[in-house]
C-alpha cells in the first residue's frame, strides 16, 4: 500500500482546525455539518448527506457491497467553553503548540472526527477498496443525551460487522462503558417565615443527611468485572423559593448514577435505604417531572463487547498492526452514544485519538503524535477487516 502519511496527517491536522474553529454547541451544528459534508464530497466519498436530524453520513463502497457495513461513528457537538480568560490559547483558535492542537473540542470531539475522516479519505488516495462498505456517521446533540445517535440507530436497515466509537481513548481499545441512570429526589417539608423555623419543616436538614448518608455508603452498590463500580454524584440541589427568608417547602438533588449493575428498582431501594426515616420524599426523572417514576428490574446499561470475541480480536489485531503496538484494553468512565446503539445487536469498540482527561477542560488539547498514530490504526483496521 502507497500512502503519503506526511501529507495525510497534515491534511487530517489542518481539518481538525477547521472544525475546532467552528464553533458547534448542540442545537447550534448546521454550519459544522455542513463543512463536514463539504469535506467528504472534496474527498469523493460515493455517498454524502445530512439527515433530517442535522446528522452527516458519508459511505465509501467496499468490493463487495454484500457483506455487513463497518461503521465508524462520532459527534458534531461539544460543551461551552466556559470562560475564555482561563485559555491559554482563545477556546476556538485550534492553535498548535507543544506538539499539540488546542481549543474546544480537540480531543471531545473534533481531533477523532478529523480522524475517521481522514482514515477514509487515505484509502481513496491510495486507490484502494475496503472489503466491505464503510459507514462515517457523525450525529448532533451528544453532549445532551444523544438525540442525534437515537434518530440515526432508529433508520439502520443493513447489518454491521463492527461499529467503532470514536471518543476519546488515547489510542487504546474501549470495550465499554456504564449506564447513565439520573434520579431527582425531592423531600418535602412545610415552608414559613425565617424568623420563625420553628414554624418550618426545613427540608434542608433532611437533604443534608441523605447526602452525608450517602457519600458513606455509595460503595455498597455493585461493580461490573470489566466496567466497574457503581458511583453516584450529587450534581444540581434546588428548593422551591427564591427567597432567603424563607424556610423552603421542598429541597431536591440530583443523583447521576453510573452502573452497569443495577436496575432503577435496585437503585430506588438503595435511595429508600438512606431516606425512609427522613421527610416525606419522591423520586422523579430529571428530563420529565410530570412522570411517574419507572421501578424497573431492567439493569441500566452502556456497552459492553467481550474483548474475547472473535470479531473484537480481529478489530484489535488490525488496530494493533497499523500502530506497531499492541493497544491497552479499557472501558470508558464516560457515557458514549454507544448507548444508544446496543439495540442494533453489533459488536462496539471505543477508538480514538485524544485524552480522556482533557474532554471539557479550559486549556483542552490533542496530541498531533496520537493523532498519526490513530490514522495508521484506522486504515489498516478498514483496509483488513
Amino acid at each position: 500500500m502507497t500512502m503519503n502519511w506526511s501529507r495525510l496527517e497534515s491534511d487530517c491536522t489542518d481539518f481538525i482546525q477547521r472544525l475546532i474553529q467552528t464553533p458547534s454547541m448542540p442545537f447550534e451544528e448546521a454550519e459544522i455539518a455542513q463543512l463536514v459534508a463539504d469535506e467528504l464530497r472534496h474527498l469523493e466519498l460515493d455517498e454524502v448527506g445530512i439527515d433530517e436530524m442535522g446528522n452527516v453520513f458519508g459511505i465509501l463502497y467496499g468490493e463487495d457491497r454484500s457483506l455487513p457495513k463497518l461503521v465508524l461513528n462520532t459527534h458534531l457537538d461539544h460543551v461551552d467553553p466556559g470562560d475564555p480568560a482561563l485559555w491559554p490559547y482563545p477556546p476556538y483558535s485550534g492553535a498548535i503548540a507543544d506538539g499539540c492542537i488546542y481549543g474546544r473540542g480537540a480531543s471531545d470531539i473534533k481531533g477523532p472526527v478529523g480522524v475517521q475522516v481522514y482514515s477514509i479519505a487515505a484509502l481513496i488516495r491510495a486507490d484502494i477498496r475496503p472489503k466491505r462498505d464503510i459507514v462515517f456517521t457523525c450525529v448532533v446533540q451528544e453532549e445532551i443525551g444523544g438525540a442525534g445517535a437515537i434518530h440515526w440507530a432508529s433508520t439502520v436497515d443493513y447489518p454491521i460487522e463492527l461499529l467503532i466509537i470514536g471518543e476519546p481513548s488515547s489510542n487504546r481499545i474501549a470495550v465499554g462503558h456504564r449506564g447513565i441512570f439520573p434520579i431527582i429526589v425531592t423531600f418535602h417539608g412545610r415552608s414559613a417565615h425565617a424568623s420563625a423555623p420553628d414554624k418550618a419543616i426545613n427540608p434542608n436538614y433532611a437533604l443534608a443527611t441523605f447526602l452525608s448518608r450517602l457519600e458513606r455508603e455509595q460503595n455498597q452498590l455493585g461493580v461490573h468485572p470489566r466496567l466497574g463500580a457503581t458511583t453516584v454524584a450529587p450534581t444540581t440541589i434546588e428548593v422551591d423559593t427564591k427567597s432567603r427568608n424563607v424556610s423552603p417547602a421542598w429541597a431536591r438533588v440530583c443523583l447521576d448514577f453510573r452502573t452497569a449493575t443495577e436496575s432503577s428498582r435496585s437503585l430506588a431501594a438503595f435511595i429508600d435505604k438512606l431516606a425512609a426515616d427522613l421527610l416525606p420524599y419522591t423520586l422523579s426523572n430529571p428530563y420529565d417531572d410530570s412522570a411517574e417514576f419507572d421501578a424497573s428490574d431492567e439493569i441500566v446499561t452502556g456497552f459492553d463487547t467481550d474483548p474475547a470475541a472473535a470479531i473484537a480480536q480481529r478489530a484489535i489485531a488490525a488496530l494493533a498492526d497499523g500502530m506497531g503496538h499492541a493497544p491497552e484494553i479499557i472501558s470508558y468512565n464516560f457515557a458514549t452514544d454507544g448507548r444508544h446503539m446496543v439495540g442494533l445487536g453489533t459488536p462496539i469498540l471505543g477508538y480514538a485519538p485524544g485524552d480522556e482527561s482533557e474532554a471539557h477542560t479550559a486549556g483542552e488539547k490533542i496530541q498531533i503524535a496520537q493523532i498519526g498514530e490513530a490514522l495508521r490504526g484506522h486504515v489498516n483496521l478498514l483496509r483488513t477487516l
